[in-house]
């Protein structure tokens, strides 16, 4: 899914090196000129990053 698709709600996973899986919620995306802060949320708490606009991503609703 592309960066600038995604909406609050939607889950991505993260698959650790050590066999763990850490789910990530998307609490909040906003567009900064060219690029998006995506603000996520998981057991290890908030944490924002920035992406292209089309960058892409592995998401689900």
């Amino acid at each position: 899914m592309q960066i600038s698709q995604l909406k609050p709600g939607y889950t991505v996973l993260e698959h650790k090196d050590s066999g763990d899986i850490v789910h990530y919620t998307v609490v909040s995306i906003r567009q900064v000129g060219k690029m998006f802060e995506v603000t996520f949320q998981s057991v290890l708490g908030l944490a924002s990053a920035f992406y292209p606009a089309n960058g892409f991503i592995h998401a689900a609703a």
